[in-house]
């Protein structure tokens, strides 16, 4: 067993032998951390971002390794909360780990102890606590630990950043639940995500808190939906969290990859409304699809090669469903081309309907010289619109359905109506996000349904 002396260098022993919290049900108990907790401590990087569902510990992980490590070397701490409430909450927590914690029968001497500033004077540490509402937070100091709460809720939240951080080389965790696909956290995650940047991202979604279950009723099954059946197969998720999951989509609806995300990109829900709307019954499109004798297939196109992606989805007009996604980038045209060719190929789809915008119309050319079979659609603001609004009618009044690829829900949750300040309404990815699989698809869908399959002689 771990003697006292020795938990004070290491973290999890320290917190379950010297840290107290009030737990959910408001009774006081020893820290015992829970796995998610554990595994983040094991690979945090010094410039650490967290993207979590509720409620699964990680201000009360960091708060309680800030105060180890204060009260035990020496350390200058800064607490970053997105309001006053939260503040005030880990405040609370901060004093609640000092009332408690005794080595041997010694506490931990204080010498300030108020509102912004506690200090230990025995190894000259100093712990601020403050709140998101000035760009001066923080500004000016030399700290050594960072933590920032909520972040994405923050105003100006990349100047306080880039001021707390200035002086030293602080170890710094910026944690937070998703708020819309825009801001300096949400910026920050997608970087990472890409492989760029200093900060190294670890998700948390809802299914790391084992609580989030709801009984089976006796012989009650539970059939998956074909999103369902996607995140059993990765997750190996049991029957009671999917009819948790059912219950808390049914309370909170679009909310919910918000409050309880599932992918790190289709969890920043756009700030507004989605144009497309509620779409949780949208995505049961099974993943694994081939081609069937007697279907019928079309196809949609969006090019693009570095900054966007050449996206290509196809449907099934028969069933109505979707089945196939190309979705790629960075590869050269003619590999691009040759890729959507093999699509082609593979579907005996009879043409596709490509945007001939910028650089479609010369992979067009290009494609036509390799016998495909491809139209254009030279996109402009009105018959955006139009062809939106017919996908947007399928999906919800017509009944077809799209397969639950992340980026694809992640870009149709994000695609927005905004006014323009001469007052036009313009159709487009929220914020710098992509709107690539969208255009595929609306695409996609107008060659099912439009003149062209008229133009290409067969009727529809």
């Amino acid at each position: 067993m771990i003697s006292q002396h020795e938990a004070v260098h290491n973290s999890e022993a320290f917190a379950n032998l010297f840290l107290y919290i009030l737990d959910k049900d408001k009774k006081l108990k020893r820290l015992s951390w829970n796995r998610a907790q554990r595994d983040f401590h094991s690979k945090r990087t010094g410039r650490d971002l967290i993207l979590k569902a509720r409620q699964l510990g990680f201000s009360t992980y960091v708060q309680g390794e800030m105060f180890r490590r204060a009260v035990t070397s020496t350390r200058a701490t800064m607490t970053i909360a997105q309001d006053d409430e939260t503040t005030a909450k880990l405040r609370r927590m901060h004093n609640r780990f000092y009332d408690h914690c005794k080595f041997g029968a010694v506490q931990p001497l204080r010498k300030y102890a108020n509102d912004t500033l506690i200090t230990y004077p025995e190894f000259d540490s100093e712990c601020l606590t403050a709140t998101a509402g000035s760009k001066e937070v923080g500004r000016g100091g030399t700290y050594t630990d960072i933590h920032g709460s909520e972040v994405a809720f923050w105003p100006d939240a990349e100047k306080i950043i880039a001021g707390a951080t200035q002086g030293g080389n602080p170890d710094v965790v910026l944690e937070s639940t998703p708020n819309g696909a825009q801001g300096y956290f949400y910026d920050l995650c997608q970087e990472a995500l890409d492989g760029k940047g200093i900060w190294q991202l670890h998700f948390y979604p809802w299914w790391w808190d084992d609580a989030y279950r709801v009984v089976l009723e006796p012989g009650e099954q539970i059939t998956y939906s074909a999103d369902e059946m996607q995140l059993v197969a990765r997750h190996s998720l049991a029957p009671e969290q999917i009819k948790w999951r059912r219950n808390k989509q049914a309370e909170l609806k679009r909310l919910f990859p918000q409050e309880y995300p599932e992918d790190p990109r289709s969890c920043f829900l756009v700030s507004g409304v989605s144009y497309f709307g509620d779409l949780l019954s949208c995505w049961d499109a099974p993943l694994e699809a081939t081609y069937q004798e007697g279907h019928r297939y079309s196809a949609g196109l969006d090019f693009g090669q570095q900054n966007d992606y050449t996206d290509m989805p196809i449907l099934d007009t028969t069933t109505k469903c979707q089945v196939d996604l190309l979705h790629i980038n960075n590869l050269s045209w003619s590999d691009l081309r040759s890729r959507i060719k093999e699509k082609f190929d593979y579907w005996h789809l009879l043409f596709i309907l490509a945007e001939s915008n910028s650089i479609g119309s010369v992979n067009i050319e290009a494609l036509q010289a390799m016998d495909v079979s491809i139209w254009p659609f030279n996109t402009d603001n009105e018959n955006k619109a139009e062809v939106c609004q017919n996908w947007h009618n399928a999906i919800h009044a017509g009944g077809w359905q799209m397969q639950p690829h992340e980026v694809q829900q992640h870009e149709f949750r994000t695609f927005v109506a905004k006014q323009t300040p001469s007052g036009l309404w313009r159709l487009a990815a929220d914020g710098n996000g992509h709107d690539d699989t969208v255009i595929g698809m609306v695409l996609a869908y107008e060659a099912a349904t439009g003149p062209y399959w008229t133009m290409a002689g067969r009727k529809y």
